[in-house]
């Protein structure tokens, strides 16, 4: 008994971490994300964010409910799209952010939150970090994201 409450804890904690890393800003809508996530971009408040979605189900009751930031236009969905755009146009993508202009980049810089106000700093900022973005050339678009998200984080500026 005492080895299958251990497990299934390890099974718990082990999928929380698993949703708490990669390219996601967030742990999740749910409670966790209100109460924890939500207010800190640490590591450990993520993991705590996602501990406590995934330890009581609370996230699905938000996704149901569209409660507990898991509205149809909140961030979770605007992370996949974002994901999707960049996958789907990875390769126009990466040329039009070393340039710093084009259709495509300008796109990219909405879905990620720029403004109009705020959009030419965005551009400017994705061809001046274009060798950190793409460090080698077979950079993946999941690697390339994840490396966006921790330079935007210290530019929210950028963001509007």
């Amino acid at each position: 008994m005492r080895r299958a409450l251990l497990s299934s804890s390890l099974v718990f904690l082990m999928s929380s971490w698993s949703s708490a890393v990669g390219n996601h800003p967030m742990s999740g809508c749910g409670l966790g994300y209100l109460l924890l996530s939500n207010h800190n971009d640490s590591k450990v408040a993520q993991i705590l964010g996602a501990t406590t979605n995934d330890t009581y189900g609370i996230q699905t009751f938000g996704i149901t409910s569209g409660t507990s930031g898991c509205t149809e236009d909140g961030a979770v969905k605007l992370v996949m799209q974002t994901q999707a755009y960049v996958e789907v146009n990875f390769d126009s993508l990466k040329r039009e952010m070393a340039i710093g202009q084009g259709e495509i980049v300008e796109t990219f810089a909405t879905l990620l939150g720029a403004t109009d106000a705020t959009r030419p700093a965005m551009l400017q900022f994705f061809q001046s970090e274009y060798i950190a973005l793409f460090p080698v050339p077979r950079t993946t678009p999941e690697e390339m994201l994840r490396t966006l998200n921790d330079k935007l984080s210290s530019h929210p500026e950028l963001l509007g």
